[in-house]
């Protein structure tokens, strides 16, 4: 069969979704399936490459009237096309007639767009867009869903057939297992870490929902309990924002948090190999994907009591409110204290 994986705009650095969709890619392969891959590539966004300003219009550009051209070129190749990203459902428009599904991730910009998330609140461009995207994800042929949550929420909004509708989690590669104590304490010595105390890391983007400020509070409660000051934290992914830095500072942390900027993946997996716990405080997820890729390589998990994280992690995790702030540092403390 031959089937059309469709990604995300080059300009947009989502690595994630990148990764996701080389495993489908490879996976497909695998069992016998001919799969061709494309990308919204950057012809106007080449001259102003980045998600704000100029470039975020010339993104859109792109997205809207460059790319549809390249997108009709392969539809008849295909016998299958699938949407790898609910971000681009506004594509579907162009697949009436052909088998086709989108795999949602999440509908949290969606719902942020419609006013159910008011921690986030959407501009007039921002909704515009959010109802395009909307649009065509309800219009799609078949959804598969990466959490039951976020099937859920496809139900509720969409209110499409659910027999249009499934849940297929999210997967780590075959290969994604501990890495030998020896080279992941060589790879992460790289990176101004001491290894002779404990290190917690925490590993994601900076969407508000990842919560790294509440996450930086968390851990600065975390350091004034008994037998916790020389405890550290890796905070693992984007940049941190002025916001945390100031906070770092007016908190002296600045020995104690150490900024890891997308490192490879290979040194990802040697924090997780040989950190004391990830610590993963989100207000939502989709899914969560470094709370497995964690306990893959053996790493203890603190997370949110929340859907679909609990979902995920079941009973393989320590649960605490990611908004009481020393609730959550206190069951941290204890569960760390008896683990020693």
């Amino acid at each position: 069969m031959k089937i059309l994986l469709v990604g995300n705009y080059i300009n947009d650095r989502q690595i994630s979704i990148n990764r996701f969709i080389s495993l489908i890619e490879k996976g497909l392969n695998k069992i016998g399936h001919e799969v061709c891959r494309i990308q919204i590539t950057p012809v106007l966004g080449k001259f102003k490459p980045s998600v704000r300003g100029w470039g975020k219009w010339l993104g859109y550009m792109d997205k809207f009237l460059i790319f549809p051209f390249q997108l009709r070129q392969y539809i008849d190749w295909a016998d299958i096309v699938c949407i790898c990203d609910q971000g681009f459902s506004y594509y579907t428009g162009y697949l009436r007639n052909k088998t086709h599904l989108v795999i949602c991730h999440d509908l949290l910009a969606i719902r942020s767009a419609l006013g159910e998330i008011p921690e986030n609140p959407t501009s007039w461009t921002g909704r515009q867009y959010q109802s395009l995207i909307f649009k065509g994800l309800k219009q799609a042929q078949y959804i598969a869903c990466s959490s039951e949550a976020t099937y859920a929420d496809v139900l509720r909004l969409t209110q499409i057939n659910p027999n249009r509708v499934t849940v297929i989690e999210d997967c780590l590669s075959e290969q994604y297992e501990q890495m030998a104590t020896e080279e992941a304490l060589t790879r992460v010595s790289k990176f101004n870490i001491n290894l002779n105390s404990p290190l917690l890391i925490h590993v994601g983007g900076d969407q508000w929902y990842k919560n790294r400020l509440g996450l930086l509070t968390i851990f600065n409660y975390l350091r004034s309990q008994p037998d916790m000051g020389n405890i550290q934290l890796a905070m693992i992914g984007k940049p941190l924002s002025q916001e945390m830095h100031q906070f770092i500072t007016i908190n002296n942390l600045q020995k104690h948090v150490i900024e890891i900027v997308t490192p490879s993946d290979d040194d990802l997996r040697a924090f997780y190999s040989i950190a004391t716990a990830l610590i993963f405080p989100s207000l939502k997820e989709g899914f969560g994907v470094p709370v497995i890729e964690a306990q893959v390589c053996g790493c203890p998990v603190f997370t949110s009591n929340r859907s679909p994280l609990t979902e995920i992690c079941r009973d393989a995790a320590v649960y605490f409110d990611p908004q009481d702030y020393q609730s959550a540092a206190k069951i941290i403390g204890e569960n760390l204290l008896n683990h020693e």
